[in-house]
């Protein structure tokens, strides 16, 4: 069937140029509908970049336009989207339900052709870059699907393993070429960009792990396959225990193999998927990657790379609260406890400017249409966020051991760390409100940890209005609702 055409809002090519769906793939008056409303979809949002060069835009534009398995997904993900934000807007959702249900329905029959299109796609024995590419967005699709609209762990888990086995078989003989060319490309002379507007971000040393402008690359390299892979792990860090200890369990498998890469100093190792990942998307682009967008970019890879850093110390904080009792925690010099905590330390003393930058500010619309302030924000709130995990996993373990007060002392307080994730919250919220899914993990452990009711009751209502964008944030006010209310029958994270 011929590929019917869709008109889109302010795409990243010449102006009124028409998108098509994939070969095979018609559109319905409401698939076109899905696919206008995909740049103001919350997945832009979760992934951070701006449409028109988010992420999302490229697999919208350069993949699923050639793969209906990616397109399916898509629509199958805008679909029920709209759906669940129908009915947040309606007062009388029983009422609505006739006249809405045909986007859950259309949500639900993409998701099983995207299913039969995946099938097929990794039946085939010789998978190139390009097709490794469409089977990884299409699987990470998945699984967002699944946790904030499909039956949850079970589907999830399934999902995983599949990115395991794409990342074992397919993905890890290809990275080191890749990093190795990304290195080399870091060597050569770059060309000269006036990066003064940036301010203090221009000098950051953060800086280097920006390539220069580069043209299509063979292999992975070319591809948004890293910053997906990436993505992977901060997807299930550390609120993969919300999911069951299916999910937790395979997220520790994919975390545990980069970072017993990264202890071994042999690719690929953490460190090189995060440098690669930030490096590519000038290279998945193409020419048409335009200056602005890696001058964004640059200025936000400190706040991208504290980010990064904090969830690698949730992760590690998680390993250890799991896989520890109490008495069996080692607190001596050298003990896994002393190096997250020196860890946590030394963000705070690297990162004290964007800290500050995040504490002064009164909005994130101090630095007009630029995302830099936003980046700041969140990734200052999920450092925080940090410190009270850190904090609300091993105070208890801390009782009647005087010889550890005065280390800890040089660390941020429980309830510092909890006034800071509440108070730049709020200040998020003002000005971008959507911006929340970024930080629910934080929010969530920041309003257990507080005994301000007033800060309680705000964080209950952010995160029920979350709800309209996915049954996991459901899940987590529920949660949070058991908690706050006096339900302590259940563990803070279980």
């Amino acid at each position: 069937m011929p590929a019917q055409s869709l008109s889109t809002r302010n795409p990243p090519f010449v102006q009124g140029q028409s998108i098509q769906a994939a070969n095979s793939l018609s559109l319905s008056e409401f698939d076109r509908e899905c696919l206008g409303y995909i740049q103001d979809s919350i997945l832009v949002v979760v992934l951070g970049k701006h449409w028109p060069w988010s992420t999302v835009s490229y697999a919208y534009h350069k993949i699923a336009t050639k793969e209906p398995m990616v397109m399916s997904m898509m629509l199958a993900s805008a679909a029920r989207e709209i759906y669940r934000s129908r009915l947040y807007d309606m007062e009388n959702p029983v009422g609505y339900l006739s006249s809405s249900e045909r986007s859950d329905m259309d949500g639900r029959i993409h998701y099983g052709r995207a299913l039969s299109s995946l099938r097929e796609a990794l039946k085939q024995e010789v998978k190139s870059p390009q097709q490794i590419e469409a089977i990884f967005i299409t699987l990470w699709l998945m699984i967002d699907y699944e946790n904030r609209f499909g039956s949850g762990a079970s589907a999830i888990n399934i999902h995983i393993r599949g990115i395991e086995t794409l990342l074992y078989n397919h993905i890890v003989p290809l990275l080191p070429a890749a990093i190795a060319e990304s290195q080399v490309l870091l060597q050569q002379p770059k060309a000269n960009i006036n990066v003064s507007s940036l301010g203090e971000y221009a000098s950051n040393t953060d800086s280097a792990t920006l390539a220069p402008p580069a043209g299509p690359m063979d292999g992975l390299g070319g591809t948004c396959v890293p910053l997906f892979l990436l993505l992977t792990l901060y997807f299930f860090t550390p609120a993969a225990l919300f999911f069951g200890s299916g999910t937790a369990r395979l997220d520790t498998d994919i975390f545990r193999f980069f970072l017993r890469s990264e202890a071994g100093n042999t690719a690929p190792s953490l460190s090189d998927l995060y440098r690669l990942s930030r490096q590519s998307p000038s290279r998945f682009w193409g020419d048409g990657y335009p200056m602005s967008s890696q001058l964004d970019d640059l200025e936000n890879l400190p706040g991208l790379t504290l980010y990064h850093r904090s969830h690698v110390v949730q992760f590690e904080i998680t390993e250890m609260f799991k896989h520890s009792s109490g008495p069996d925690i080692s607190f001596e010099e050298g003990s896994p406890y002393q190096r997250i905590a020196r860890e946590i330390k030394t963000l705070s003393i690297e990162y004290d400017t964007l800290l500050t930058s995040a504490k002064m500010a009164t909005s994130c619309d101090v630095a007009g249409d630029r995302r830099v302030m936003e980046t700041i924000f969140w990734s200052a709130i999920t450092y925080y966020g940090t410190v009270v995990y850190f904090h609300l996993c091993f105070e208890d373990l801390l009782t009647g051991r005087p010889e550890l007060q005065s280390y800890n002392q040089s660390m941020l307080p429980l309830t510092t760390a909890v006034s800071l994730v509440l108070e730049l919250s709020l200040k998020l919220h003002r000005s971008r409100p959507r911006l929340l899914v970024r930080i629910t993990w934080p929010l969530f452990i920041a309003g257990i940890a507080t005994s301000d009711r007033i800060y309680q009751d705000w964080v209950s209502i952010r995160l029920r209005e979350l709800g309209r964008y996915g049954q996991n944030y459901d899940r987590i006010s529920r949660r949070f609702d058991e908690i706050s209310q006096g339900d302590h029958s259940h563990s803070y994270f279980h």
